[in-house]
């Protein structure tokens, strides 16, 4: 039985073997230094085309995370944004690497917004560029009296869902 600790302990000492994936117990984002962990090669399944994990990894609840290259840049990325070989820096990297498929800007970052959150934002940008309403011209759809925005025929709302082809999400 391994940790995360000793495997990346191993991989600084360029003393990985063959072995080619990270395996991990638990979820992604309660890793520790001290979560069971191991390296291995999978194998597939020429019949069926399904990747199959090493044996006696599955019984001992170890599943597939990230190859060993990711998993060696994500310490040599800890490494520098720690300025020294830092261990729990090179868990933080590697767990949010686990987790989003992406390299943090700054240790301890925090998770990135949902797409529900970044879409909201962009929409709000989008509005707000569209500027005030002009009041003496009303908006051309039907049963619409406010104003039109600048270069439009429409208000903001109607503007917005013309553009975008979906309801406009704002309150305003």
């Amino acid at each position: 039985m391994s940790t995360i600790l000793e495997i990346i302990q191993r991989v600084r000492s360029r003393q990985a073997g063959e072995q080619t994936w990270l395996y991990i117990a638990g979820e992604p984002a309660e890793l520790t230094l001290n979560t069971e962990a191991d390296l291995g090669c999978p194998e597939f399944d020429e019949e069926s085309d399904e990747e199959i994990d090493p044996s006696g990894f599955a019984e001992r609840g170890l599943r597939s995370t990230i190859d060993l290259d990711s998993f060696s840049d994500c310490i040599e990325w800890a490494d520098r944004l720690s300025g020294t070989k830092d261990d729990a820096a090179a868990l933080d990297i590697i767990r949010y690497y686990i987790r989003f498929d992406a390299w943090p800007e700054i240790l301890g970052s925090p998770d990135p917004p949902s797409r529900d959150e970044v879409l909201r934002r962009l929409d709000r940008e989008f509005v707000d560029k569209l500027g005030l309403e002009e009041v003496s011209q009303n908006c051309r759809r039907d049963g619409c009296n406010r104003g039109v925005v600048k270069l439009s025929v429409f208000c903001r709302q109607h503007h917005f869902e013309n553009v975008q082809k979906r309801p406009y999400p704002f309150d305003d």
